[in-house]
C-alpha cells in the first residue's frame, strides 16, 4: 500500500522528516533530483516503492510502498535518536479535523460526479485511507 511519509512516520511513531531522511539513506529518495530535491530516484518507481500521485493542486507528490524494504526501514528507525520520535501520533483526532475532512471529501465526490473526471477518485481513495486512520487512533 503506498502511503507519505507522513503516514509511514504514524505507523513507527515517528515524524516525516526522519521518514525522509531514512529514505535517502536506502537511496530511495535523491536529493539531487533534476526535477525537484527529494523525488525519488527511477529505480524506486521501477521496483514499485514509490509512485506519483498528483495533488490537489495539480502538483506532483510521491507515496511509497516500503513492504519490500520494510526491514531495511525498522533498523534505520531503531537507530533514530529519542529526540525524533514523538510519543503521540501525527495525525489529530479532533471532530473538527473529522468534520473538515468529510466536507472535503463530499466535495470532491460531487467533483467527479459533475465532470466525470475519475482520476479523482485517487485522492478520494487516500482521504478515505485518511479518514479510517483518524478514527482508528480514536479507539
Amino acid at each position: 500500500m503506498f502511503q507519505t511519509m507522513t503516514q509511514i512516520g504514524n505507523i513507527y511513531n515517528t515524524d516525516a522528516k526522519s521518514i525522509g531522511k531514512i529514505l535517502y539513506d536506502l537511496k530511495i529518495r535523491d536529493y539531487d533530483h533534476p526535477d525537484q530535491k527529494g523525488f525519488p530516484y527511477e529505480q524506486a518507481i521501477t521496483h514499485g516503492i514509490a509512485k506519483a500521485f498528483s495533488g490537489r493542486t495539480g502538483d506532483t507528490f510521491y507515496k511509497y510502498n516500503i513492504s519490500s524494504i520494510k526491514e531495511e526501514v525498522e533498523k534505520h528507525i531503531a537507530n533514530l535518536p529519542n529526540k525524533e520520535q514523538i510519543p503521540e501520533p501525527l495525525v489529530s483526532t479532533d471532530n473538527t479535523d473529522i468534520k473538515r475532512k468529510l466536507k472535503e471529501m463530499l466535495t470532491l465526490l460531487n467533483r467527479v460526479l459533475e465532470t466525470g473526471d475519475i482520476t479523482m477518485i485517487y485522492r478520494l481513495k487516500a482521504d478515505i485511507a485518511d479518514m479510517y486512520l483518524l478514527v482508528e487512533l480514536r479507539d
